[in-house]
């Protein structure tokens, strides 16, 4: 048996009105086209559906016991083009989104704020991580999309960059470096550092840097927090390397930070993906959006 669609919604509408004509122009066809259905319908079934008489027709027993199972199935139909709209158009599903630390306290809110106005339907599902960590979220597909950097070059992985972000050291207030407009990377070799662990960007970073000019810093405290490393330099315990792109969430008081050179050290912040999968129509909004914020994201001024 092969039911059309269009022959259900012919019947059902018949029945609803006990009018082939109203039927006919409720579905925007002529009344010989709309019979022409019907006849399909019930040679289809094997069956009579209607009994037509000079002035309405009715269902037959037939066409009676199975109508609520035609209405049934329309209102099936209907739900599952409304939920494909609804996915289509951002307005419902689910998104899966990884993203590092650094920031997670500075470029993502703001993306947040914008797409929960927008798509206030996406369920989001989070997952926060170190840079390494991260980017196997977004390659093995844990995550759909990511908020962070790619530290080296990965054929599974698609990155797309939207601003820099440079390393700073932050400093007591009171640090012998504090006066300085600047700092290089040896004249903080000669003092505690406090750094975070080697499963973060800063830290490759920064190490990168750091061998660059010469030189290789060993860690007096290692710590997975930058919230954590903020607080070891209020408290005096050393400088801290950290991003730029974090500072403006964090609580500075009693520190300062200062641009590190000789070599500066930057990190690109972007999109991750993965390599030649198309991306889901929420995935696809969260990415314009983030383009949007990291467009008018404030930089550091020093």
């Amino acid at each position: 048996m092969n039911l059309t669609i269009r022959q259900l919604r012919a019947f059902t509408l018949g029945a609803q009105f006990s009018s082939f004509s109203e039927a006919a122009n409720r579905m925007g066809m002529t009344q010989p086209g709309y019979s022409l259905l019907i006849r399909q319908l019930e040679a289809e079934v094997g069956m009579s559906l209607f009994r037509r008489t000079t002035r309405r027709v009715e269902l037959t027993e037939a066409g009676r016991e199975i109508l609520q199972s035609a209405q049934r199935t329309l209102q099936q139909l209907d739900e599952t083009r409304r939920r494909a709209e609804d996915f289509r158009d951002a307005r419902q599903g689910t998104l899966s989104l990884a993203f590092v630390p650094s920031v997670g306290c500075s470029l993502l809110p703001p993306t947040l704020s914008r797409f929960a106005e927008v798509h206030p339907g996406i369920k989001l599902v989070f997952h926060e991580a170190q840079a390494v960590a991260f980017a196997e979220r977004v390659r093995s597909g844990q995550a759909e999309i990511g908020l962070g950097l790619l530290l080296r070059p990965d054929e599974h992985l698609a990155f797309e960059p939207l601003m820099r972000d440079c390393l700073v050291a932050l400093l007591h207030a009171r640090h012998p470096l504090a006066g300085r407009p600047t700092v290089t990377w040896k004249a903080l070799a000669r003092f505690n550092s406090i750094l975070v662990t080697n499963q973060s960007s800063v830290r490759v970073h920064a190490d990168r840097a750091a061998a660059a000019a010469g030189i290789d810093i060993e860690p007096t405290y290692v710590m997975d927090s930058l919230t954590t490393a903020v607080g070891l330099v209020r408290a005096g315990l050393g400088y801290a390397v950290l991003p730029s792109l974090a500072l403006r969430s964090m609580d500075l008081g009693g520190a300062v930070a200062r641009v590190v050179e000789q070599p500066r050290a930057w990190r690109d912040i972007g999109l991750l993906t993965r390599s030649q999968f198309t991306l889901s129509p929420a995935a696809l909004a969260f990415a314009a959006i983030a383009r949007e914020a990291a467009a008018v994201f404030p930089g550091f001024n020093g």
